[in-house]
């Protein structure tokens, strides 16, 4: 006997049973008749922290030591995310702006030279302007190298001539 009709048949008569999609649900942070302030969920008590929150931000206050290390993750990590958009040398002239978006500021502009590692490291959590937040996708550790990268490209192109090595110096010298 052949099952092949009846099955089918059963799977067409069971598609049509979507009970769950007319049941009565709570949605959250909507008006909703379960609690006295007139929502369907409550609102966290003052001081509540969120699991693992205070690693994290122990992890955002402290600041690794500078080292080669950090420098190399964090050229790593700055050319995986932020050449896009700024370039490789944090001019503002990544790919996205040759396809039409906006050009981001170069990092070596005034204002940005004046922004503490706290705040580089906000704007690279949280985004700015166009700037999409990259907190879900680059954790603290990784932030911190990125940030440690920025200033030496902007050490990089600030840097007076006298700093640097005789050898250099000429060779710029030389160039001009």
């Amino acid at each position: 006997m052949n099952r092949w009709p009846w099955v089918l048949l059963l799977a067409l008569a069971c598609s049509g049973c979507d009970d769950m999609s007319r049941q009565a649900k709570i949605q959250p942070q909507r008006p909703g008749a379960l609690f006295e302030n007139g929502l369907s969920s409550r609102t966290p008590p003052a001081g509540t922290v969120a699991r693992g929150q205070l690693q994290q931000e122990a992890i955002i206050g402290q600041r690794p030591p500078l080292t080669a290390e950090l420098l190399a993750k964090g050229q790593d990590a700055y050319q995986t995310f932020c050449t896009p958009c700024h370039g490789l040398a944090g001019q503002g002239d990544g790919l996205v702006v040759g396809r039409g978006f906006p050009p981001p500021p170069a990092l070596a502009d005034a204002r940005l030279l004046n922004l503490s590692d706290a705040q580089l490291m906000q704007t690279i959590a949280d985004g700015k302007g166009l700037m999409a937040g990259y907190a879900s996708r680059i954790p603290p550790a990784q932030r911190w190298a990125i940030v440690a990268h920025v200033r030496l490209l902007q050490l990089s192109q600030h840097a007076p001539l006298g700093s640097l090595p005789d050898a250099l110096q000429h060779a710029f010298e030389e160039g001009k």
